[in-house]
């Protein structure tokens, strides 16, 4: 059972170290532009949490409680949600329109 594994393994080695090796770069070249837009993505919610934390401190103590008759207290929560959702769908367009521009010039080469 030893000599079949190791043999299996031998095998799946081979054959996956000639793969990764030939995809290599783009493999590097993802990861690095999906961290790229990890940490984008969170800069862009922290950036909005400061604003809306900011807003909330410059706003008179009447108005608070106005506000909270109306709204729930999870609204900034609510509004960071909302636009994190701009944002990636934004980043993801412009991924889908570079992805369909690279297509087509491999195409027309």
């Amino acid at each position: 059972m030893g000599v079949l594994f190791g043999i299996l393994m031998n095998f799946l080695v081979s054959i996956f170290g000639k793969v990764f090796l030939h995809a290599s770069f783009k493999i590097a070249i993802t990861l690095a532009f999906i961290g790229l837009v990890i940490s984008a993505i969170y800069a862009y919610i922290a950036a909005y949490s400061s604003i809306i934390n900011g807003i909330s401190q410059t706003v008179p103590e009447i108005v608070q409680g106005v506000w909270g008759w109306v709204m729930p207290s999870n609204t900034s929560a609510c509004l960071l949600a909302i636009f994190s959702s701009i944002m990636l769908r934004f980043i993801t367009r412009q991924y889908i329109l570079l992805m369909n521009h690279r297509f087509r010039a491999a195409i027309s080469n």
